[in-house]
């Protein structure tokens, strides 16, 4: 029996994600993409139009955006992780490795002589997220690069569209 073909789905972008990914409308054997809206988003950065309430995806570009979220923004962040406990899936898609997270802030775009000022560490920033999956159970991702999340933010949205349109597909 020949696999059912889930609908086109549209995009929603965040209005205030920075920098982040863009998604062309197209049609292929792999996804069918409607296209893409900037809509604000009350929690994450990507979600797909009409699923708002059930999606959530979060994208941290760098070692340092992650630092800043959870050190001197750390209330607002855990605000945001809070908000996202409602939803069946949601996600935190990072555009850096493990080993970029443990270098730092090494490799960083921080100056090396302002290294003794930073007061978030590599292990606390690896608990943090350890926390949030083990406790929240939110998916922690580590893609390596801006290219590989937003491969991965395109596999979590199609198969995301799949469960609420035709089921689960095998």
């Amino acid at each position: 029996m020949p696999n059912k073909k889930s609908p086109p789905f549209t995009i929603i972008r965040d209005t205030r994600e920075k920098e982040g990914y863009t998604f062309e409308p197209s049609s292929t054997r792999y996804h069918t993409c409607k296209g893409m809206i900037d809509r604000k988003l009350d929690t994450g950065d990507y979600s797909i139009e009409g699923l708002e309430d059930r999606l959530c995806i979060e994208r941290k570009a760098s070692v340092v955006e992650l630092a800043g979220n959870v050190g001197h923004d750390r209330q607002r962040f855990l605000n945001e992780i809070e908000r996202m406990k409602e939803f069946p899936h949601k996600y935190i898609i990072l555009e850096f490795s493990l080993s970029d997270l443990m270098m730092f802030p090494e490799g960083s775009s921080i100056l090396e002589k302002d290294w003794g000022k930073v007061k978030v560490t590599n292990t606390f920033m690896l608990k943090t997220l350890m926390e949030f999956q083990i406790f929240d159970d939110i998916h922690v991702i580590f893609c390596d690069s801006k290219k590989n999340a937003k491969w991965a933010v395109l596999s979590i949205l199609k198969r995301v569209n799949e469960i609420y349109s035709i089921g689960r597909q095998t």
